[in-house]
Order: structure tokens, then sequence, then C-alpha cells
């Protein structure tokens, strides 16, 4: 872990009007590698006047948590994700019941949560979107106790994060050519799912459990997903000639996924998900594998976090 000095550039100024403190959170193994001029960015783009802040670097698979658990001991009102919806989960997952403020710099490579809030892809721009931005409460969701806050999921995508894990090489093409392996080498399975008191089986490509409507990158697998009203959107695709799925991805960028033949999708607050065998499974697009049931959950208002001003969702 490192840790920058505080920001302190008028003493007079801060006797006069507390300055928030701000520590962000950097996964130096980002996607992009945009986070490693996050200094400068700071220096040019954020607001001294209003803030003062530390810099903590992230040295392994769940430190962010660690360290956003210590930036909350230590008074700290914003923690700052500078990553990508992993890196974003694991500090969220700090936070939880908090009255401290989540924060989002997108350095990651799809930035799902982070495009639906409004932050775009732009290290500076978002930065100084932070300084006008306004807190919000949102839901957040467990899969058999485990947070996560925008989408998870269970089959094809679930098989594409596990493919996706570990590589250091990411951004769009690999997402893209890791999508087509995927697709071309996934089985649907059969799947038990019950649901607000209904059961459902079907053969099924993909079950995605969406609190956020986004992946990364735009693509929109659940449109009607608000992330605080409570409730997930389920979105099923259903058995069908693999070339319908391929064909079908144009409409995640339109936002009209929900037109295809092959598409189920209704709300519910609590899923149970029973397919035999071991499944591919993704919670905010990092991957992980699960034998047995799949008990989804939702945790209403959970999280604290920034939304630019500009952003109407």
């Amino acid at each position: 872990m490192q840790e920058s000095h505080p920001y302190n550039k008028s003493a007079a100024l801060a006797d006069i009007l507390r300055r928030q403190r701000v520590v962000f959170i950097v996964n130096p193994k980002a996607g992009t590698r945009l986070q490693r001029r996050i200094r400068e960015s700071i220096e040019a783009h954020l607001d001294h006047r209003k803030f003062e802040h530390g810099i903590w670097f992230t040295e392994k698979a769940g430190h962010a948590t660690e360290l956003t658990r210590k930036a909350i001991a230590d008074g700290c009102d914003i923690v700052v994700a500078v990553g990508g919806d992993g890196s974003i989960n694991e500090v969220a997952c700090g936070l939880i019941g908090t009255e401290a403020v989540l924060g989002i710099i997108p350095a990651g490579s799809g930035n799902g949560l982070a495009m639906h809030l409004g932050y775009g892809r732009s290290i500076d721009k978002a930065m100084q979107k932070l300084n006008t931005a306004t807190p919000r409460t949102i839901d957040c969701g467990l899969l058999n106790g485990r947070p996560f806050f925008n989408i998870a999921g269970i089959g094809f995508d679930g098989l594409v994060s596990n493919l996706m894990q570990g590589r250091g090489k990411r951004g769009f093409t690999n997402y893209f050519l890791k999508s087509v392996e995927a697709g071309l080498k996934y089985t649907p399975k059969p799947c038990t799912i019950e649901t607000d008191g209904k059961t459902i089986e079907e053969t099924c490509f993909t079950v995605s459990i969406a609190n956020g409507p986004m992946y990364g990158y735009n693509f929109q697998i659940a449109p009607n997903a608000r992330l605080d009203d409570g409730q997930f959107e389920v979105v099923i695709l259903k058995e069908a000639p693999r070339w319908q799925y391929f064909a079908a991805a144009a409409a995640t960028l339109k936002g009209n996924i929900y037109d295809a033949p092959f598409v189920e999708h209704f709300p519910a607050t609590s899923v149970k998900i029973r397919c035999a065998g071991e499944n591919f499974v993704h919670l905010d697009g990092e991957g992980t594998q699960i034998e047995g049931d799949l008990q989804f959950e939702i945790r209403r208002g959970a999280l604290r976090v920034l939304v630019p001003v500009a952003a109407s969702n």
C-alpha cells in the first residue's frame, strides 16, 4: 500500500471550511492502465478547495475492501474506486451500510456501472464530475451472501468472465474474442428458476440477475433495471440457434434486447437457480465457478454513491 500526503494548499481556508476527506483506491492492474496517471489527473482536475485526498494502491485481490475499511476507520468521507467493475465491487463491499460515499474513476475495460451512472470513460472528465457529484442511495444484490452492485449472471456471460480471469491484457478486442469463443463452446443448460412464488423450468444460454442495466461498452442486457427500485431485473436467454445469439448482440447496444424471441424478462426480489454440476458465474464481471444452488437476494438502500449532476438515470 502506498499513500500520498493529504492535499493541503490553503491552511486558512481549511480553518474556515472543512474540506471533505477522500481516498482514491487504485488498482494498478486494472484493464486500461489509464490509472497510472491518476496523480496527474488529481492535481489538474480535483477541486482542492473542496477536498483533501490520499492515494492508496491495492496489492492483491480483496485488498481494496481492506483499504476501504481502513479509510472509514480513519474518518474519510468519500472512497473513490479507480479501476473497473471488479475494483468498484471491492471498494463498495467495504462501504455497505456505512455513511461513507463511493466515488468512481473509470479505469477498467468495460466500466459498466460507471457508464450507467454518467462518469463516462475519461479519467480527467470523471475527476471533474466528482467535484459536483451528489450522493444517491442504491441497492445491492447478494449471491449466496456475496455482494454485487451491477449485474451477476450464470451461463455464457459467466464463462466469458472466467475466460478473461487473470488475463493481463484486456480491452474491447479481447472481450470480443473471448465472447465469440464462449458463444461457440457454451452449451445451454436446463435450469430451475424459483422467483417470487413461481417456478420456471427452462434450458438457458444465460441468466442475468441485474441491479443495473448494462455490462461494459454500453451493452444493455437489462434495459428495465433500476439501481434503487428494490428489485432485480431477471433476463433469461433461452435455448436458440447459436447464430441468433450473435445476431442479437447489436440489440443490446440499442437497448432493445427484449425484442429477441428467445429472451424472457421479469422483475424479482428473490431468485434461486438450480443447474446440475458446476456453473460458470460472474459478479460484476469477475468470474468464478459454483456448484449447487444459487440464491440471489436484494438489499435495498445498501450503498451511497456519488452520481454526476448531469446524469439522468
